[in-house]
């Protein structure tokens, strides 16, 4: 991470051989609102400059922060482009600790910010202007006293500049060594002093453009070169010598393809995977076997078309204005106002067809079309006529309830792709007065923020699967090809692939309709009028709004009394705040979601995919208010005595009374001892909060997917507790299938529901910090600081992740509360349903060291009398003892694996001479779990051994920046100048895509305004 030497800690400041400011104004450190000069914190607070931002050469905050041991598991740009994610595409959220990014508080010259993602707190740091940025300070511990809720593993906040004169224009331009994710950026910055000092105005503006980075931007993740860990087809028989799981290009599902896999007759499950006919009417090949749902070759589609994009492109404009004016001595009033647009988007996976059915002794697969059809290829007509238990045989066809024709099933690339577009709007605005109370040493603020985030998310492609269904079912009309329902509107209810019970909703059978033929026989055949007509552009939109009025008076007892180490200083306020969230679906999902509510309101997972061609949704809103009071203070009991320079108590408390979780109450007490000018010791302990967001109390019941592995299936069974065999042995013999030979072959995503939960509590986490710093006066400019951390968080809100609900049904002793959440097809006996909510049962530990050293080198010291520049070297490293999250009693170590390393580390070292400097920066991450170790316990021969682990992360960045005067710099740099690339198998682990990336740019830093508009 270039530019670390920002990695300050704000406790080393005492005993640092630097220059001192002679004159210091009070200021604010994060974790305290208590006012006082070169104020050191009981628990630690790490800071990084902007300028150290600058000499990264992102544009992106995030970017920067999460190559910070503490916030390592934050979610980027990488990590947003999903189609999971959907509108949280493009949204970059700061996860310290690893406790995830609802757990993050984030602040803004230690106020509240409105947050970006609907029904949550997650603020997007895109909507921070990273021109306007004084500073970052990440504190551990304690925050919810300070701040309240939403802090249990810490506060992030950005200390932004104000009462700024002078103009500073910055622009940078940057691309990737193997094309794509390109990234350029203007920002400009002007502030001027009126009526003699007394009122200051600043201005701020900010753009920013990062192109999309596309799989097939990159050689390993083009579709055909993109290795996958997948079962070896050599290993049919679990031979332990061989590894059941292999890297391997060439995989491939065994069921769908891009032309359509078609069945002509009745023999299904003659061959396992067997079908008969590619779309195009060549024969089809079904490729290697292998003992997960996937064969290697054949005619099959690769897993390679579904891929996401690796980067999503980004557009970011951002206005800002603040100002202050002194209406009277030792008065101000203060204003921030700020416009930020972001535009953003993403192409996703095509659509496919794939489904199960059943008649008789027959298991069918796929969509019906008829014998009829005249895109049918001849071939395949051919064979369903004539083949002795073909399709197109009435009698055949009939024992499956439909007439003459054939099964497809399909994998829809040449329908184009889905996606989202997506703009969100952030306004916020602050006003608010502060000043001295008198003469008493006494300071007063209040302040009102309001913010409001709009969202507008366009889903792309949405298909609407009633007119889908009628467009594939042709026939020969008067002038070609036609929908069969033009000619006869009631066949369209006949058709074996629609439930009469939702029939046409977005359009009506008959001559009239607009149906145009759709061929869905070989890869590219559908014509672009034919998809037009299926297809939609459906607009989701969202409201988040946000008002804080806050008001806190801060002193000391100077004037009253003092302690043997000084006087007791304090702060004492009260908060009010409102947060509420509005989710709009689309006209689609509502009228996917009024078909649910009028034909199923028991949600028949039966019903799922006939009303799925809208999307079932409903609108969604929510809100909250709460009340605060809190108090602060900071004892110096002891100074100037043997052994005690200075020994300091402080503590915080907060009291909270919430319209949804009632009332909560937090606190923190810390100590600091410092021995001497050398050493000083310190310690935290603290309770903090965090009530319940708007989307885990309010969310409705509403539409979900997900893909679940089986546990039931014969390959998984010995996989979880020893309840799991009985339990499925038992289930599956009640349905009629035999528990040792069952596999679940089904590669869909399977439909559920999930929900809120008004009746959620707040989380609580007790916090413990302990350690030292060390800056010894022989060796000036050095600091070292060690600390530890320990959380424990309790009644965590978790919504169970459909997977968990599936295991955790088989898993634990039976009857249980999870077998009732799930549901399973009684044809095939495949899990179809799933139901996830909100509920208070997980609980998280975690703890670590911490260490910082900084040494700030200057030769001139030591004698050396040729200025060969100055040196500045800072270490920051975390180890991580433990992150345990703990769901329903069942430990699950996460230490190790993919976001929590057990070790992290960024070095830096700046040499600056005259005017020139270079910065080096190193970012280390450990070797992470590819495989999880119960896994292998199970399986020892899951993987070879070189395949277990994740490499090491080991990324090397470079700057060099010339100040060609005092107000030109031209800078420009390489990040991960080695090219290290993902590990095989990945597209975004241990490093990113990107791969080598070289920028250049420049800044301009004129002095006042006035000055700057004559200059020449």
């Amino acid at each position: 991470m270039v530019g670390t030497p920002a990695l300050s800690q704000e406790q080393t400041v005492a005993g640092e051989d630097e220059p001192q400011v002679t004159a210091v104004e009070e200021i604010v450190i994060t974790g305290s609102r208590i006012r006082l000069a070169d104020y050191v914190q009981s628990n630690p607070v790490v800071s990084v400059t902007s300028e150290q931002i600058e000499y990264s050469g992102v544009t992106n905050v995030t970017d920067f922060m999460s190559d910070y041991p503490a916030l390592v598991g934050s979610f980027n740009n990488q990590e947003s482009a999903d189609t999971g994610g959907q509108v949280s595409v493009g949204l970059n959220l700061l996860n310290l600790r690893g406790l995830g990014t609802n757990r993050t508080l984030v602040l803004i010259d230690g106020r509240r910010h409105v947050a970006s993602d609907p029904g949550s707190a997650a603020i997007d740091t895109n909507t921070i202007p990273v021109a306007l940025i004084e500073r970052v300070e990440v504190l551990t511990g304690g925050a919810s006293a300070i701040y309240g809720a939403d802090g249990v593993s810490g506060v992030v906040n950005f200390v932004m500049k104000d009462d700024f004169e002078g103009i500073d224009l910055r622009a940078q331009t940057g691309w990737s060594d193997e094309g794509g994710g390109d990234r350029h950026f203007v920002s400009g910055l002007i502030g001027e002093n009126f009526l003699d000092g007394r009122l200051n105005l600043t201005f701020g503006f900010e753009w920013a453009e990062d192109e999309a980075l596309s799989p097939n931007d990159r050689s390993y993740t083009r579709i055909g070169q993109r290795e996958t860990l997948a079962a070896n087809p050599d290993d049919l028989a679990d031979d332990p010598n061989v590894p059941d799981y292999i890297l391997q290009r060439n995989v491939r599902y065994p069921d769908t393809s891009l032309g359509g896999s078609v069945y002509t007759d009745l023999d299904f499950n003659d061959e396992l995977y067997g079908f008969d006919y590619q779309g195009d009417g060549q024969l089809w090949e079904s490729g290697q076997l292998t003992n997960d749902f996937t064969v290697i070759g054949g005619s099959g589609s690769l897993l390679d078309v579904f891929q996401d994009e690796i980067l999503p492109a980004q557009d970011r404009m951002a206005f800002n204005t603040s100002g202050r004016y002194d209406f009277a001595p030792r008065h101000s009033f203060f204003f921030e106002g700020k416009f930020v647009r972001i535009e953003t988007g993403f192409n996703a996976q095509p659509t496919y067809d794939f489904g199960y059915g059943e008649a008789g002794e027959y298991v069918y697969t796929g969509l019906w079309t008829g014998i009829d059809n005249p895109f049918m290829p001849d071939a395949i007509r051919e064979d369903a006529l004539t083949n002795p238990t073909g399709l197109g045989n009435p009698g055949n066809a009939a024992l499956l309830g439909v007439d003459p024709g054939v099964f497809v099933q399909r994998d829809n690339l040449d329908f184009g792709f889905t996606g989202r577009d997506i703009t969100r709007d952030t306004f916020r605005t602050v006003v608010g007065l502060e000043g001295d109370i008198g003469d008493s040493g006494m300071r007063y603020e209040v302040s009102y923020v309001w913010g409001k985030t709009e969202t507008e998310s366009t889903y792309l492609n949405n298909r609407l699967n009633d007119r889908f269904l009628a467009a594939i079912d042709v026939v020969d009309g008067p002038n070609g090809p036609v929908c069969r329902s033009d000619l006869d509107p009631s066949s369209y209810l006949d058709n074996p692939n629609v439930d009469s019970r939702v029939g046409a909703r977005t359009f009506t059978p008959g001559a009239a309709s607009g149906c145009v033929p759709l061929n869905i026989f070989g890869n590219g055949s559908p014509s672009q009028e034919a998809l037009d007509w299926i297809h939609v552009d459906s607009l989701q939109t969202a409201e988040i709004e946000q008002r804080v009025f806050s008001a806190f008076v801060t002193g000391d007892s100077a004037a009253w009394f003092n302690l043997p180490g000084g006087p007791l200083s304090f702060a004492v306020g009260m908060e009010q705040r409102f947060e509420s969230s509005e989710s709009r679906v689309s006209d689609l999902e509502a009228l996917g979601q009024s078909v649910r509510d009028e034909l199923d309101p028991e949600n028949d997972p039966a019903l799922a995919y006939d009303v799925s061609w809208s999307g079932a949704g409903v609108d969604s809103s929510g809100a909250f208010d709460v009340s605060e009071v809190f108090v602060e203070f900071n004892a110096p009991l002891l100074s100037d005595l043997p052994f005690i320079q200075e020994l300091n108590l402080d503590a915080a408390y907060r009291y909270s009374d919430y319209s949804t979780a009632g009332s909560t109450d937090t606190w923190k007490l810390g100590a600091r001892w410092r021995l001497n000018d050398w050493i000083m010791f310190r310690a935290t302990e603290a309770r903090s909060v965090r009530a319940p967001n708007i989307s885990e109390l309010f969310l409705p019941r509403t539409q979900t997917f997900a893909l679940l592995d089986d546990p039931c299936d014969t390959d998984n069974q010995n996989l979880g507790t020893d309840n799991r065999q009985a339990n499925c042995s038992a289930e599956l013999s009640s349905l009629g299938f035999d528990p040792n030979n069952f596999d679940n072959t089904s590669s869909s995503s399977i439909e559920g529901i999930v929900g809120g939960n008004p009746d959620l509590e707040a989380e609580e986490a007790d916090t413990f910090t302990a350690g030292f710093v060390f800056t010894p006066q022989f060796a000036p400019g050095f600091s070292l600081a060690l600390d530890y951390y320990d959380i424990d968080l309790t009644n965590a809100i978790q919504f169970f992740q459909a997977q968990t609900v599936v295991d955790q049904c088989y898993d634990l002793p039976q009857p249980n509360q999870f077998c009732d959440l799930i549901g399973r097809n009684e044809t095939n006996g495949f899990i179809n349903y799933f139901e996830q909510s909100a509920v208070n049962v997980a609980s998280y530990q975690t703890s670590g060291y911490d260490m910082t050293i900084r040494y700030n080198l200057n030769p001139l010291d030591f004698g050396i009398e040729q200025d060969i520049g100055r040196f500045n070297f800072a270490l920051a490293a975390t180890k991580l003892e433990e992150l345990v999250f703990v769901e329903l009693d069942t430990p699950d170590e996460q230490l190790g694996f993919p976001g929590a390393p057990e070790w992290v580390a960024t070095f830096d070292a700046l040499w600056q001479w005259r005017d020139f400097a270079v910065n080096y920066g190193f970012t280390y991450y450990d070797e992470t779990y590819r495989i999880d170790p119960q896994t292998l316990a199970a399986e020892p021969d899951y993987v070879e051994d070189q395949f277990r682990m994740y490499s090491a992360r080991e990324q090397h960045d470079i700057q060099a920046r010339w100040n060609v005067n005092d107000s030109f710099t031209l800078y420009g740099g390489v990040n991960n100048f080695t090219n290290q690339e993902p590990d095989r198998g990945s597209a975004v682990y241990p490093i990113g895509a990107l791969g080598r990336f070289f920028y250049v740019g420049g800044s301009m830093s004129l002095g006042a305004v006035g000055d700057a508009l004559f200059w020449r």
